[in-house]
């Protein structure tokens, strides 16, 4: 008897509906399933682009933290040299050009003396008493950096006291 149910136009009915329930549902879920493999993809897209984009960062400030050190120590050589020597003026062009291919690379200097003391800019490393507005600072002992907006290395600050 279940086999001529299957062979009348109501059971082929039956089992065809059920067929295309079946199939729609494998659809859904297939669907389901690429979209979710789309959306993966495309966050782990994003997770590499960053991993990229800090890597790039942190080689950056490592070759650049090397140049600074360079430029600091031309610096302090130049505090030696005579104006009219012919090597000074040679050792400042070299540093005018050092600091030409550091701004080109987007470095910049951490505005320091006179400023409020930023925490976030600054390293405070001697606190004194004076006459200046408490938190600023008052001299610099090494220059701050930044690399496109970003901390390459805190300025070395003296910063007034709150009386």
């Amino acid at each position: 008897m279940d086999d001529q149910t299957a062979t009348t136009p109501e059971g082929q009915s039956q089992d065809l509906a059920a067929l295309l329930e079946a199939a729609r549902k494998e659809v859904q879920d297939t669907q389901d399933k690429y979209l979710r493999a789309l959306a993966e993809s495309e966050n782990m897209r994003k997770r590499m682009e960053r991993l990229c984009d800090e890597r790039v960062w942190q080689e950056k400030k490592r070759v650049l933290s090397h140049l600074l050190e360079v430029a600091d120590q031309v610096e302090q050589a130049l505090k030696y040299a005579s104006a009219e020597d012919a090597i000074g003026a040679g050792v400042r062009i070299t540093l005018q050009h050092l600091h030409k291919v550091l701004a080109q690379e987007g470095v910049q200097v951490v505005p320091s003396v006179g400023q409020a003391f930023d925490p976030n800019m600054h390293e405070a490393v001697e606190m004194i008493e004076g006459d200046g507005e408490p938190n600023q600072v008052a001299a610099e002992f090494r220059k701050g950096y930044t690399l496109n907006g970003r901390l390459l290395r805190a300025a070395r600050v003296q910063v007034h006291k709150a009386s």
